[in-house]
C-alpha cells in the first residue's frame, strides 16, 4: 500500500500556491454555501420561463412537506388537471395520505414477504441485508402507484386530510423500521411465518392509524362548478367507485419507458424485490435510448398530457432561480475541478441515480422542416416541470430543465401508450423481461 509522503504533500503545496487567485477564491468558498455560489451570471441574466408548448389546466403547484412521496404526488398531479377539466374546478388535489397509508401497509406486507422467501439465507447476506436496510421508505414509482389505485382507489384531499405525521415522516418511518426488523427476526424463526405475518400487519395498520388517522370506507365529495357557481356533489362513494366511475383517466393506458445506457435498449426490465403491492403488476420498465424519450415526453405533451418523470434531482440544480441546467448551475469552475464521468460512468459508480419525480408540463422548442418526410419537427431547449415543493419561487413552484440537463440526468418517463411506435408497442408485448438485482441503481425509489 502506497502512503502519502512528506515529500507528496511538499508536491501538494506547491501545487495549490501556482494559482495567484487560489486564496482569495478559498475565502469565497470557506465562508459561503455553494448553492450562493453556483449560478453562472452570464446565463443568468437572460434566463426565462416561457414555453410555446404548454399543457393546461395549470393549478396551483403542490407541496409534499418533510416526506417523500413525491412520485404520489407528482402522480397525482397528473390525474388531476383531468378533473379540474371534467368538473370544471378552480383547484383540485387527490388525496395523498390515502394513498401513503396504504401504501404503508402493503409495503411493509410486501417486505415480510421477501424475508420469508429469504429465510434459508444467513442474515448478513446482500439480499437480506437490503430488506432491512430500508423497509418503510416513503420513496415510489408510477407502477407501485397504479397498484394501490387499483387495489384503493382515489378520494379527494377535503375528504382525508393531511396530519403531522404525513407530512412529516419521519418519526412515523423510524417506529415502522423498527418494529419491521423485529418482524423478521420472528418470522425468520417462525414454523408459521404467512400465519404470525396476519398479527405483524394488524399491529401496523394500528400505528397508521394513530398516526394519520383512519381511511375512510365511503365518503361524499362537495364542489362548486367554476364557472356556474353551482354546487354539486358526488354521494356516498368508496374510494374504488370513485376512481372507476368519476376520474376520467386509466392508469392501465400508461407505460413507463426508461434511459439506462448501461443495458442494451429496446429490453423490458424489473428489479428483484421492488415493488408494494404483493398481487400487484411488478415493476416493469422499457429501456430506451434518451433521444426516444424526449421524442414521446414531446408528444404527449402535444397532446395535452402530462407527464411523469423520475430524475436525479439535485446535480445542477438551484432553487432560487427554479432551474435545473447545466450551464446555469456549475460550481466545478469556481473550485477549479472538472467532473468527467457520462451518464454510463455515473450510474455504475453510484454518482447518479432517480432520486426524484415531478411532472414536465410544457417544452420550448424550434420548428425545423424535415424536407424528406415534407413535415415539421421539433428541436427542444427547455422543459416547464411542476414540483412539489410548494408554489414558493419565482415561478410558484414551477422549474426550467434545460434539454441537455434531460440528457444527462432524467432517468424515467411515464407517457400514454398511444404515442409509442408500433416497434415499441411491440417490444412492451413480448415480456421476456430481465431482471436486475435488488440494489441495482435503476430500483432507485423517487423520494
Amino acid at each position: 500500500m502506497t502512503h502519502i509522503s512528506i515529500e507528496h504533500v511538499s508536491a501538494y503545496r506547491q501545487s495549490y500556491h501556482t494559482c495567484p487567485h487560489r486564496k482569495a477564491i478559498a475565502n469565497v468558498v470557506a465562508n459561503n454555501p455553494l448553492s450562493k455560489l453556483h449560478v453562472v451570471r452570464d446565463a443568468c441574466q437572460q434566463y426565462q420561463h416561457h414555453y410555446n408548448i404548454t399543457t393546461t389546466p395549470k393549478p396551483k403547484a403542490t407541496n409534499q412537506k418533510s416526506s417523500g412521496r413525491c412520485w404520489l404526488f407528482a402522480a397525482l398531479n397528473v390525474v388531476r388537471r383531468e378533473m379540474i377539466t371534467k368538473y370544471k374546478v378552480t383547484d383540485f388535489e387527490f388525496s395523498q395520505s390515502h394513498l401513503f397509508f396504504w401504501d404503508k401497509l402493503e409495503r411493509l406486507n410486501y417486505g415480510m414477504e421477501a424475508i420469508i422467501a429469504t429465510k434459508d439465507q444467513c442474515v448478513s447476506s446482500r439480499e437480506v441485508a437490503h430488506l432491512l436496510h430500508d423497509p418503510a421508505c416513503d420513496g415510489g414509482q408510477w407502477d407501485m402507484f397504479c397498484n394501490l389505485v387499483r387495489k384503493y382507489g382515489l378520494m379527494p384531499k377535503s375528504v382525508y386530510r393531511e396530519t403531522h405525521h404525513s407530512s412529516n415522516s419521519t418519526d412515523l418511518n423510524v417506529v415502522l423500521t423498527r418494529k419491521f426488523r423485529e418482524y423478521a427476526l420472528q418470522l425468520r424463526a417462525c414454523e408459521q411465518p404467512h400465519a404470525h405475518k396476519q398479527v405483524c400487519l394488524a399491529e401496523v395498520y394500528s400505528i397508521l392509524c394513530q398516526f394519520m388517522g383512519e381511511p375512510p370506507s365511503h365518503f361524499t365529495w362537495h364542489y362548486r362548478h367554476s364557472e356556474t357557481n353551482e354546487a354539486h356533489q358526488v354521494a356516498n362513494v368508496s374510494p374504488i367507485e370513485f376512481y372507476r366511475h368519476h376520474v376520467p383517466l386509466d392508469v392501465n393506458d400508461f407505460v413507463c419507458v426508461v434511459n439506462d445506457p448501461r443495458n442494451p435498449y429496446d429490453q423490458l426490465y424489473t428489479v428483484k424485490f421492488l415493488g408494494n403491492v404483493s398481487e400487484g403488476q411488478p415493476i416493469c420498465y422499457m429501456n430506451l435510448p434518451i433521444a426516444q424519450l424526449r421524442e414521446l415526453a414531446l408528444a404527449s405533451l402535444q397532446l395535452n398530457q402530462t407527464v411523469w418523470f423520475g430524475c436525479d434531482v439535485m446535480q445542477h440544480f438551484d432553487r432560487s432561480q427554479c432551474a435545473m441546467d447545466v450551464a446555469l448551475v456549475n460550481h466545478a469552475s469556481l473550485l477549479g475541478i472538472e467532473y468527467g464521468m457520462d451518464k454510463t460512468q455515473r450510474l455504475e459508480h453510484g454518482e447518479s441515480l432517480m432520486t426524484h419525480a415531478m411532472v414536465l408540463t410544457g417544452a420550448r422548442t424550434t420548428s425545423e422542416r424535415d424536407t424528406v418526410r415534407n413535415s415539421d419537427t421539433h428541436q427542444v431547449s427547455d422543459w416547464e416541470v411542476e414540483n412539489s415543493w410548494s408554489d414558493s419561487g419565482p415561478t410558484k413552484g414551477f422549474y426550467n430543465m434545460s434539454d441537455e440537463w434531460f440528457d444527462a440526468y432524467v432517468f424515467e418517463v411515464v407517457v400514454p401508450r398511444r404515442v409509442l411506435s408500433e416497434k415499441q408497442q411491440s417490444r412492451l408485448n413480448a415480456g421476456n423481461v430481465t431482471e436486475l438485482p435488488p440494489w441495482d441503481p435503476m430500483g432507485a425509489l423517487a423520494t
